[in-house]
């Protein structure tokens, strides 16, 4: 098999593994919830709650940047050794900061186990940090499913070690070690795999990462304050209730919208980063996103709606009776999810154009049209609010468009178009669920058992309609080829 050919087909499996990564992640999550909700009292979930809140800021500032620099970076592969050193400097340094916080929090706190786990979760925060950079050189290596079947391996970790723990009646703390050893897994596993050793940085690399990071943090920090703030409107104007039915309807939809967000962001970062380099600059980025885009929809448009259409089963296995009022929210939450994954691959895409810069300022626009939109909206009720970040989703979608096309030479209308083989291949999956409804399948299984299945079913009308209509994709998958070249 020749050079090129290796590497497509390192694409095709790596989107796949990805993907398949991430669904396995929010599998073990799920089921260490299940087992940890029957042996922890609500205080102790509140307690690690608030620690992982805190925590949670500290890691976003501390891996933030690194594994967007290595991935991005087109010179001499010294500085990416360089940047790793960087990002483990920083990553101790911030875990430092978690430790030491964790002890004067814990001389304030009257909980005797706010200390250790405080402490615990900075130390996992340094090998989670060392871990996204390691990913982003495996990315840059060429070796995506690679990086996608080292994931599983950590989450197997993380699980083994969390429910041995809880049986062991560690109580909280079992959460903590089972994060703290599903990091170390992920770190030294993409060390050891991706056999690249850190090396003293220069000045130079010193100043040129921090730049950048510093710009990516300050997306991220954009980011996180748009979900808390509108998080507290919704509590501040309809009260805690309906902030809960919201935030479990909201936290549904985010569970699905991380299994295309990942592989969005890595392969978005990998394709478009080999064809900037190939090219030297970003004259095929607009050909590469006509192939890109319309498999994103493929995979997109079923997955969320089917979950606007089985919203009540969906809500009924995960939340159970009582949480009737989070459905209709879940269905236009998904809509609104719909309307934005494309969104994902906008900060690759901007920062191989040159144009990282402005990203800490677009999305402040977008973050301030969402809030101001859920503003709108907050005296209405939950279901308004959520209309809202549909319409606040439409409007960021028009606003992306505009500036993919300036800087990067992506045509929106033309993507769509190309996307025309998704609406038949969707109305044929809505075939399972008819039948579902009409002959009562399933019915005695469990709500999320039964959601599975159906969406299994609706699979199998997906996949062979899109390969049908869409010639140019069965050609690319001949090939085994993705790229900008395999747009027919």
């Amino acid at each position: 098999m020749t050079q090129p050919a290796q590497k497509k087909d390192t694409v095709l499996r790596g989107g796949v593994w990805t993907t398949v990564s991430k669904i396995f992640t929010q599998l073990t999550q799920f089921a260490i919830f299940l087992v940890a909700v029957r042996m922890m009292t609500p205080a102790e979930f509140g307690v690690f709650a608030l620690a992982a809140a805190m925590v949670v800021i500290l890691t976003q500032v501390s891996m933030a940047g690194w594994s967007e620099y290595i991935m991005q970076w087109h010179g001499p592969e010294d500085r990416i050794r360089e940047t790793l050193f960087v990002a483990i400097l920083c990553g101790f340094t911030i875990a430092a900061v978690g430790v030491l916080s964790g002890s004067a929090v814990g001389g304030i706190v009257s909980d005797p186990v706010a200390k250790p786990l405080l402490q615990v979760l900075s130390v996992s925060m340094f090998f989670t940090s060392m871990g996204a950079a390691y990913n982003g050189v495996l990315v840059r290596q060429d070796r995506l499913t690679t990086a996608a079947l080292i994931t599983p391996i950590a989450d197997v970790a993380n699980l083994a070690v969390a429910i041995w723990a809880l049986y062991q009646g560690f109580g909280v703390m079992a959460l903590a070690w089972g994060r703290l050893c599903g990091a170390v897994v992920w770190s030294v596993s993409s060390l050891i795999v991706s056999k690249t050793t850190p090396e003293v940085m220069g000045r130079e690399t010193l100043a040129d990462t921090m730049a950048f990071s510093k710009k990516i943090i300050m997306t991220r920090l954009v980011v996180n304050v748009r979900i808390y703030f509108a998080t507290l409107i919704i509590g501040g104007f309809l009260g805690a209730t309906s902030a809960g039915y919201y935030r479990a309807a909201q936290r549904i939809v985010a569970a699905f919208e991380e299994i295309v967000s990942e592989p969005t962001r890595i392969l978005s970062w990998n394709l478009f980063r080999r064809s900037r380099d190939a090219y030297g600059d970003t004259s095929r980025f607009g050909a590469l996103s006509l192939r890109f885009f319309p498999i994103l929809y493929y995979g997109a448009v079923p997955l969320f709606i089917g979950i606007f259409l089985m919203a009540d089963t969906l809500t009924a296995g995960i939340l159970g009776p009582g949480w009737e009022p989070a459905t209709p929210v879940l269905r236009i939450l998904a809509v609104a999810a719909l309307i934005r994954c494309s969104g994902n691959a906008s900060a690759a895409i901007l920062t191989l154009a040159g144009q990282v810069q402005k990203l800490p300022w677009i999305m402040a626009l977008y973050s301030g049209i969402t809030i101001a939109a859920i503003l709108s909206a907050a005296s209405f009720g939950i279901t308004a609010i959520a209309l809202s970040e549909v319409v606040a989703s439409i409007i960021v979608f028009s606003i992306n468009a505009i500036i993919m096309k300036r800087y990067a030479g992506i045509h929106w209308h033309i993507i769509l178009c190309r996307s025309w083989a998704v609406l038949p291949a969707l109305a044929l999956a809505c075939i399972p669920i008819f039948f579902a409804d009409r002959l009562n399948l399933f019915s005695e299984a469990h709500d999320l058992v039964r959601f599975v299945l159906i969406g299994l079913g609706m699979m199998a009308f997906v996949i062979p309609a899109v390969l049908l209509l869409d010639g140019s994709l069965r050609n690319a998958l001949k090939n085994r080829g993705f790229s900008e070249h395999s747009v027919g």
